[in-house]
């Protein structure tokens, strides 16, 4: 039988949390009240982007059987695990905070709604995020105390990143 490590039970039952997805923010909030959405296209047969083709980004499943990448926001470099389930980007206190972001100063409060019950987050944003040779501006971003060891690419961005395929152990970004 195949045991997980505890913090990886502990990451899996995080990325839950943004899997089921976010609350609106409260009354009173400076975040506007639109939520986020996207669609992962998993498919070959989406359209071309309209503009320049840019080259695709591979990317070999880690031994865990999750996809990281790296990607520099505000030009600091994060590690994110890609995951198609969360509705928005999600960072960790401690990624929010090497980009400036000091969690305790964030006005917009929220919670999110897991499969485990409500954890906090807060509202941010973020002003350039690279992948590659792609790049989103202006991206909202939850921001999350505790209990997320490694922050979360969401739809959010991996809708403006391009195409997503899978197969077997790759994802390719198009």
């Amino acid at each position: 039988m195949l045991r997980l490590p505890h913090d990886l039970g502990a990451f899996i039952g995080i990325a839950t949390i943004a899997a089921v997805g976010f609350s609106l923010p409260a009354a009173g909030d400076t975040a506007t009240a639109h939520m986020p959405s996207a669609n992962v296209a998993m498919t070959n047969s989406a359209p071309p982007p309209a503009g320049p083709t840019l080259p695709a980004q591979t990317i070999q499943r880690h031994s865990d059987g999750l996809f990281y990448v790296e990607a520099k926001a505000n030009g600091t470099t994060i590690r994110f695990v890609v995951d198609t389930g969360a509705t928005v980007v999600v960072l960790n206190k401690a990624d929010a905070e090497k980009l400036g972001i000091p969690y305790d100063q964030l006005v917009s409060k929220a919670s999110m709604r897991t499969a485990g019950g409500s954890s906090d987050m807060r509202w941010a944003k973020i002003d350039r995020l690279d992948m590659g040779a792609k790049r989103i501006e202006k991206i909202e971003v939850a921001v999350v105390e505790g209990g997320l060891p490694v922050s979360l690419m969401g739809q959010n961005a991996l809708e403006q990143l391009g195409t997503l395929t899978l197969r077997g152990n790759t994802m390719t970004i198009h």
